[in-house]
């Protein structure tokens, strides 16, 4: 069987809330904030907390440290340094914290004391998952209540965790209304395997021709559109053993492929809740039929690298003879089997990402794909590589 890391986005959430999980198998994110988690508990005012390159962490963390109301600084490592965190002072801002960011942009992200209002509303301009834990973390340790429009569903780990440790959280059309002004009861949380770091397992079966298992992943409907985009390709998929265990449905996944793939378009609502899997949708589209095109991603832009333009300068690289567009939200691809087999050197940006997404798609073609660094990867998928030579070399 092979051993996947735990999901990165519920440990993360579990570090926060200082709630129980087994931290065996976790990559360096979860580890960073576990580590800034457990020293604002400790130490709890003007702190300097190192979140190193999670994104999940310094965002739901400045939501916990800015409603408690203590001062503290949250920094990271220069890929973290630039990404936009506007997006998440604005609203606690406005909610009555003290928050300033360098540039007004960028991490270091210094909280200043401050006392949030007893009430909040707020509409989620874009879909973002990151945005409402972070206001939900902040109602919670402000002891206050908060209103969240919620047009376009995303991941709902959050709010699923709050309903296990028993508060009073609730959605109702598209609204989530939570009163953090009860007390949770901590409990130990079961955290699935995770399914972000399946997805590459996944499409390595599919176009490699392999049947092998993946057991206990976490198929949260709001994390596994990737695995329609790979039906509507035409993969086979299949979920056997399925259960729900500390609020997260789990399933072991099997993929297969009865013919060839083909190329689709992928947009609108469907975008937020496969926005890490596009990279490998990419990769997979490289070797489908007809053209793939994806819009309303512009998302891509602003994670670990620019994964828009990282993405296609890497593409045309692996393959000189694709065609590429790039559009300011997405891009499109238009496959070709003219490919040569001598080897290339990829810029990967320091994003784990595109790393895994290229080794996927090395394996197809046996060309030899030098990167100009491997470590980011332990961030999300430790022992990746050894899991490749082992099961699809």
């Amino acid at each position: 069987m092979i051993e996947l890391p735990k999901d990165k986005s519920i440990a993360q959430r579990c570090a926060v809330l200082n709630l129980d999980f087994d931290e065996s198998f976790i990559g360096e994110d979860i580890k960073n904030t576990l580590q800034a988690a457990n020293q604002f508990a400790e130490y709890n005012n003007d702190l300097t907390l190192n979140l190193g390159n999670s994104g999940t962490g310094i965002r739901l963390l400045t939501g916990y440290i800015a409603g408690s109301g203590k001062k503290c600084t949250l920094i990271g490592d220069k890929s973290l340094s630039n990404r936009p965190m506007r997006r998440i002072s604005d609203p606690l801002n406005t909610w009555g914290a003290k928050i300033s960011l360098r540039e007004n942009k960028y991490p270091p992200i210094e909280i200043a004391e401050s006392k949030l209002q007893s009430n909040f509303i707020y509409e989620l301009e874009i879909p973002s998952a990151q945005i409402k834990s972070c206001l939900l973390l902040a109602a919670l340790s402000s002891k206050t209540k908060i209103e969240i429009i919620e047009k376009i569903p995303s991941r709902d780990h959050t709010e699923r965790l709050l309903q296990e440790c028993d508060a009073m959280i609730f959605r109702e059309g598209n609204k989530i209304i939570f009163d953090g002004t009860k007390e949770i009861t901590k409990k130990f949380i079961d955290v699935p395997k995770d399914f972000s770091s399946a997805a590459y397992l996944i499409a390595a079966n599919i176009l490699t021709d392999k049947d092998i298992p993946l057991i206990g992943i976490g198929v949260n409907k709001t994390r596994t559109a990737f695995l329609d985009v790979l039906e509507e390709m035409g993969a086979k998929i299949e979920l056997r053993n399925g259960c729900i265990i500390s609020n997260e449905q789990r399933a072991d996944i099997t993929a297969s492929l009865n013919k060839n793939l083909k190329g689709i378009s992928i947009s609108g609502k469907k975008i937020p809740n496969l926005i890490d899997e596009i990279p490998l949708i990419a990769i997979m589209a490289m070797f489908a039929e007809g053209k793939t095109t994806i819009r309303d991603a512009k998302e891509l832009r602003y994670k670990e690298s620019d994964r828009i333009s990282l993405l296609l300068d890497n593409m045309k690289k692996f393959n000189p003879n694709i065609g590429l567009a790039e559009f300011e939200d997405g891009f499109e691809i238009i496959p070709s089997k003219n490919l040569n087999n001598d080897g290339v050197d990829l810029e990967t940006g320091g994003d784990h990402r595109i790393i895994m997404s290229f080794v996927i798609a090395a394996l197809v073609t046996g060309k030899k794909v030098n990167f100009d660094e491997t470590e980011s990867v332990e961030t999300s998928f430790p022992g990746f590589f050894e899991v490749i030579k082992a099961w699809y070399q």
